[in-house]
């Protein structure tokens, strides 16, 4: 995987921010940012898995309690060996 280069901007608040816990953490500023960023890109990913899941739901009336019993009703058939 190639490795870029980014040059950031920030507050002096937000670099003391991460001087501070990159300094408890034992860690450089370089791992503690690109950690930062792949948990956001991860986290927004699911709020888009999330968002569309409940577009799709509104779209053909799908409550939680239908996507509950479908649960429900798919564990039951691996107990009794059904597929």
């Amino acid at each position: 995987m190639a490795v870029l280069t980014l040059n950031i901007s920030c507050k002096d608040e937000t670099l003391r921010g991460i001087d501070e816990f990159a300094e408890i953490e034992e860690r450089s500023r370089e791992e503690l940012v690109n950690e930062a960023v792949e948990v956001y890109l991860r986290r927004k990913r699911w709020d888009r898995v999330f968002t569309d899941g409940s577009d799709l739901a509104t779209r053909y009336g799908i409550t939680e309690g239908d996507v509950n019993e479908a649960i429900l009703e798919v564990r039951e058939e691996k107990k009794r060996g059904e597929k």
